[in-house]
């Protein structure tokens, strides 16, 4: 107990910097260090409540598990986690930790129900290639670096994807996942503009993947909104937090959506 996490059953910091050196050392293959922090986890938090925080960590740690098997996958703390990814095999590509970055950020990437509400994430991420070191304070720096790197990058472009950093002495090399189109959804919408500024309660139009949807904000900071909006070919509804550069007013009223917001105002 003392060595995991009790909340998600992942090892804790503790277990990681335990197990982490000798993984390092003993490994044949190559080895990467992995930081990942949630985008959009606080507004859901604030919201709905610490309950529906830890459903929503726990799901996360879940997909993490999966999608990075026998790992070592770990949670540090609030919604930052760590991993320890190893290459498959001796003849890898050498940027081999690309693909698992992309792997991890699309199995983070889908909603979730959540209490009676479909919530999502995405996850900014930081990766550094060991190569031959075993200094782990210095990884996991470089790492957290990078996840910050990946994470200013999210919030300054237009882009709804997951972003991930992989930090090398040559550079930083940014890629991005980014969610796969509406089946059915229109192609010729109005790009959204600059950042609008949000409150509870106003209708906008989301714009996602080339899809426009009706919503309406249920809270906001300067650069995200935490936004219901209509689901894929409007049936139900979905919540997500919406970087403000994707948002546009919407004065066309929306009966379910606006009505429901009402109510709740």
């Amino acid at each position: 107990m003392a060595d995991h996490d009790e909340l998600t059953g992942l090892a804790n910091r503790r277990l990681f910097h335990a197990l982490a050196p000798e993984l390092l050392r003993g490994d044949d293959h190559s080895s990467a260090v992995l930081i990942l922090d949630l985008n959009g986890f606080k507004p859901i938090n604030d919201t709905y409540g610490h309950d529906a925080g830890d459903e929503v960590l726990c799901v996360v740690a879940r997909r993490m598990a999966t999608c990075l098997t026998d790992h070592l996958v770990a949670r540090f703390g609030g919604d930052e986690f760590a991993a320890l990814p190893r290459a498959p095999r001796a003849d890898v590509p050498q940027a081999w930790w690309h693909e698992v970055a992309g792997s991890l950020s699309a199995a983070i990437a889908p909603p979730m129900d959540v209490k009676g509400h479909t919530l999502s994430v995405t996850a900014s991420i930081g990766v550094v290639p060991a190569g031959r070191s075993a200094d782990l304070a210095d990884l996991l720096r470089r790492a957290d670096q990078a996840m910050f790197s990946a994470k200013r990058h999210a919030n300054t472009t237009d882009k709804t994807g997951i972003t991930w950093v992989v930090a090398t002495e040559s550079g930083d090399h940014t890629g991005t996942y980014e969610p796969a189109a509406t089946p059915g959804s229109p192609s010729d919408l109005t790009a959204p503009g600059p950042a609008v500024a949000c409150r509870p309660g106003d209708p906008v139009w989301v714009h996602r993947s080339g899809a426009r949807r009706a919503g309406v904000v249920e809270s906001a900071c300067e650069w995200a909104a935490l936004v219901r909006y209509r689901g894929p070919n409007g049936a139900g509804t979905m919540v997500d937090t919406i970087p403000t550069n994707c948002l546009t007013v919407r004065a066309e009223a929306d009966p379910y959506l606006d009505r429901k917001s009402s109510t709740n105002r």
